[in-house]
């Protein structure tokens, strides 16, 4: 079965690892809170700088992350009051997660990660200890400057930064997950797969945008059972993932399962609006389904979103069709 045209190049600025600042504003309006705290390792206790911490609305589905800071400390303010979970991503750790009823001044908040077993297949001889789980202040300023490159789209002098920074440190996942989508922006697909998996490995598993990434290549490559279950795991570290509910209902269409493909399509339109290209794969299933009567309303409600997009051919094609079948007196209306 054709699938829509390819999703890691049309999510591609979703995917990219972003700048994530260890201070956020401090303006905060009335409805909104500020949660604080300090990520520690267990063992020993000591600080862990630049821990990915992420809190997810369970009501809303709205996010924000920040990272820690040198002393593992972390405050981040403007979040809507609520109940969230809390994740806390750390190379060579195993993952954390709570619930946490963010008020107006939550904190502080102590959390310790275990360590988790070195890879099966560690990236190199030479990684950092795992003890120390710091990264120094020049690789981050190199990382920076290779997110900003890769965000304008110069992908070619991204590749430079990226590599410097993983030179300074190999544990460094973020640089290999923009790493990873450099490559793949620029061709070369066996290498962009590399440095997704490496990715994969430094968090033990735990960074859901490169098993996003590395499952859509393998869907491109029809692989789609591979492909799933790396989409499936990212969607267990993100839940409210609406690019993961989109690309789980690819592989699904794929797959010829469409009562699936379509549930996970409407899941993606529910956690995030802007998820638009699952309108385009909910009129694919519609037209297989012989629906031209929703196929219409798939496609009038991406063209009001993005008349523009990407898909804006794609869409109009399936808008025809879905006419030429009315007009011959077929399809049902849902």
């Amino acid at each position: 079965m054709r699938i829509p045209r390819f999703p890691l190049f049309l999510a591609i600025a979703e995917l990219i690892t972003p700048i994530l600042s260890t201070a956020q504003s401090q303006t905060i309006e009335s409805n909104t809170g500020t949660a604080y705290g300090t990520v520690l390792l267990a063992m020993n206790h000591k600080p862990i700088e630049r821990a990915q911490v992420d809190f997810h609305n369970l009501s809303t589905g709205w996010e924000a992350a920040t990272l820690t800071n040198a002393d593992g400390k972390f405050d981040l303010a403007g979040l809507p009051l609520g109940q969230y979970r809390l994740k806390v991503t750390v190379p060579f750790c195993y993952r954390f997660e709570i619930a946490v009823d963010v008020v107006e001044r939550t904190g502080p908040l102590s959390l310790e990660l275990d360590k988790s077993p070195q890879p099966a297949t560690p990236v190199n001889d030479s990684v950092v200890s795992v003890d120390e789980l710091k990264m120094s202040g020049k690789a981050e300023s190199v990382f920076v400057k290779g997110t900003k490159l890769l965000q304008k789209g110069d992908a070619r002098r991204s590749l430079v930064y990226f590599k410097r920074a993983l030179a300074k440190d190999p544990e460094y996942y973020r640089a290999y997950h923009n790493l990873g989508l450099a490559q793949y922006l620029l061709g070369d697909k066996a290498r962009a797969e590399e440095s997704f998996q490496k990715a994969i490995d430094l968090t033990n598993g735990g960074y859901a945008p490169s098993q996003f990434a590395l499952g859509a290549i393998l869907l491109e490559e029809r692989k789609y059972r591979q492909a799933e279950t790396l989409i499936q795991n990212g969607l267990i570290m993100e839940p409210g993932s609406a690019l993961g509910k989109y690309l789980l209902g690819l592989v699904q269409f794929a797959s010829e399962r469409l009562t699936d493909a379509e549930r996970s399509a409407n899941d993606a339109l529910f956690r995030s609006a802007d998820q638009t290209e699952a309108y385009i794969l909910l009129a694919q299933i519609h037209a297989r389904l012989h629906e031209p009567y929703s196929v219409e309303a798939d496609v009038a409600a991406y063209l009001k979103l993005d008349g523009h997009g990407p898909l804006a051919g794609e869409a109009n094609l399936l808008l025809q069709r879905a006419q030429m079948e009315i007009s011959k007196g077929a399809g049902s209306i849902r």
